[in-house]
């Protein structure tokens, strides 16, 4: 269930108080148009607009010259929000929670700056697909779509989420993979198509376990039940292994240069969002 204490409208107080998407100003394209950087003055073409005709240079060499300014690119934002049984596990708050505040910051930053959003909820049991669109009504939807999932007993296949990105997300575009990530696959042929990012979500727990006795332990996405007996031998190989297997996350998206923040349940959402954004 979705933490009641921070809804929607407050989400998107502290987004307007602290998140300024970082990627906008640094992603204009290479074609000359009618944006607001200057780019160079140039010799006069039929073709130029005339009210850019830059008078100084005009005068000064007596031949008509224009100036030209880079375009401002509109930017295609997917937001891929991995539905995981993964994310119904959390100490103080849930990875769900947090799942949530990041689709909806992301969307409202992505809209305020009139950019293209397309959303997709994703598991092995369903999909949700939300088409392109720059109208506001789409945070809403995204922020009821997802505090109505339930993660339980759902999974992700990495390797068909990978094929479905890439048959269905045609256009270059810049992806969010919204996930706890306690399995991935190669996201080398996304990431050489569009510029991937990567928001992981954890809790501490779960990283450095903490526990001794007899557990009956229920898996999240199977559903499995699973009576264990932990002791000090088991943790400490719990641990190792669990380290072992984010180095490697880590090692994959460095080599494809894939951006990532990992965010813990007891984290300032905006903050980290901030920092991703920022790399």
């Amino acid at each position: 269930m979705i933490n009641k204490n921070l809804n929607k409208n407050e989400i998107l107080l502290q987004t307007k108080k602290k998140l300024f998407l970082n990627l906008y100003g640094e992603h204009q394209s290479t074609f000359s148009g009618n944006g607001i950087d200057f780019k160079e003055v140039r010799e006069y073409d039929t073709s130029d607009d005339i009210r850019h005709i830059n008078w100084k240079v005009t005068a000064r060499t007596l031949k008509p010259s224009v100036n030209i300014f880079n375009e401002t690119k509109q930017l295609s934002i997917v937001l891929v929000y991995l539905n995981s049984g993964g994310l119904a596990y959390g100490s103080e708050k849930l990875k769900k929670d947090i799942a949530v505040e990041v689709l909806t910051s992301l969307g409202f930053a992505t809209i305020s700056n009139n950019d293209m959003l397309t959303t997709i909820f994703y598991s092995n049991n369903d999909i949700k697909f939300h088409k392109p669109t720059k109208h506001k009504s789409i945070i809403d939807i995204n922020y009821e779509t997802s505090i109505n999932l339930d993660p339980l007993g759902n999974e992700i296949d990495y390797k068909k989420l990978n094929q479905y990105l890439l048959n269905k997300i045609k256009k270059k575009s810049i992806i969010f993979l919204i996930g706890d990530f306690l399995d991935f696959d190669n996201f080398n042929l996304i990431a050489s198509k569009h510029e991937l990012y990567c928001v992981i979500l954890r809790d501490k727990s779960e990283e450095d376990l903490n526990l001794f006795g007899e557990y009956n332990f229920i898996d999240t996405s199977s559903l499995d039940e699973q009576n264990i007996d932990i002791d000090k031998q088991s943790i400490e190989a719990y641990n190792k292994l669990f380290k072992a297997q984010d180095i490697k996350l880590y090692q994959h998206l460095k080599s494809n240069r894939i951006s990532y923040q990992k965010i813990f349940t007891t984290d300032d959402v905006i903050k980290k969002l901030n920092y991703l954004t920022r790399a």
